[in-house]
């Protein structure tokens, strides 16, 4: 094993590897005094690590002052009391108090970040981000903005191939309208169901607004929304489905096709609704 540590070296005797329990990170936060309001979008995301059996114990877990005051680790603790379950944690005592001006201080990694750290690859951009998290959301659009970046790490792994895909069948289109993260994540969901060269002739379509009828409109009708808010990404999924359905079957008519179900699924539990 490589030489990490130089001549000289000295350890820590203040850490502890510790089985927290919820009853004791209920007793830990009694004497959390001098922290920041807690975040319900930090715990939340402590939550999902825990219950989808994700989370890693890593050198940040908590510390306490000399006094026994709660320095650093309140978010990871309302997590383990939320969730139920005990969580292994490395756990600093007799740190000095003044170092809560200097903890979380730095920049923090991005989900971004995470992502390319993870799959090793700094070619991946925002646009792959959006994408990913269009992709897993579905047809309702409602959980975007609800993933760590742990869960959309694990998730790429498992759908990359599909991510690039349909992020590189729009590379060439400029306008963010049509090149947009809720069309790109119905290309990835379907990728798995229909073939590349059949969805490359879809896109092509409505990138250059030639060709198949209901296709041109979807494209006028993305050009036309103003706004990407949820009620308008749920109307944006649900057109494009039809339209995919009605390309692929030879149909001049988009809206005959079931608007409440997910044709594409990407789930063992779903079944696909694909008539084609």
């Amino acid at each position: 094993m490589q030489q990490i540590l130089p001549f000289g070296a000295v350890p820590f005797n203040n850490v502890y590897l510790v089985e927290v329990t919820p009853e004791l990170a209920r007793q830990w936060l009694v004497y959390n005094r001098i922290n920041r309001p807690a975040r319900p979008d930090v715990v939340r995301q402590y939550v999902q690590q825990i219950e989808s059996g994700i989370w890693k114990r890593t050198h940040q877990g908590a510390a306490f002052t000399r006094e026994g005051v709660l320095l650093d680790g309140q978010h990871r603790l309302f997590a383990i009391i939320q969730t139920g379950k005990t969580v292994t944690m490395l756990v600093f005592v007799n740190e000095p108090v003044e170092n809560y001006e200097f903890i979380d201080c730095g920049r923090n990694r991005s989900n971004l970040d995470m992502l390319r750290l993870g799959q090793r690859d700094n070619a991946l951009s925002g646009t792959h981000m959006d994408t990913i998290r269009s992709f897993l959301a579905g047809r309702f659009c409602k959980t975007r903005g609800r993933w760590t970046s742990a869960e959309i790490n694990q998730a790429f792994t498992k759908y990359g191939r599909a991510i690039c895909f349909a992020v590189d069948l729009f590379q060439d289109c400029k306008d963010k309208r049509i090149n947009d993260p809720t069309v790109r994540a119905l290309i990835a969901r379907a990728q798995y169901y229909i073939s590349d060269e059949r969805l490359a002739e879809f896109v092509t379509h409505l990138i250059k607004g030639t060709g198949h009828g209901p296709t041109v409109a979807l494209r006028e009708s993305l050009l036309a929304w103003g706004d990407r808010r949820e009620h308008t990404r749920r109307e944006i999924y649900k057109r494009t489905q039809q339209t995919l359905l009605a390309f692929l079957e030879g149909k001049d008519v988009a809206f005959r096709y079931d608007t409440t179900s997910e044709a594409f699924p990407i789930t063992d539990k779903e079944e696909s609704r694909i008539a084609v």
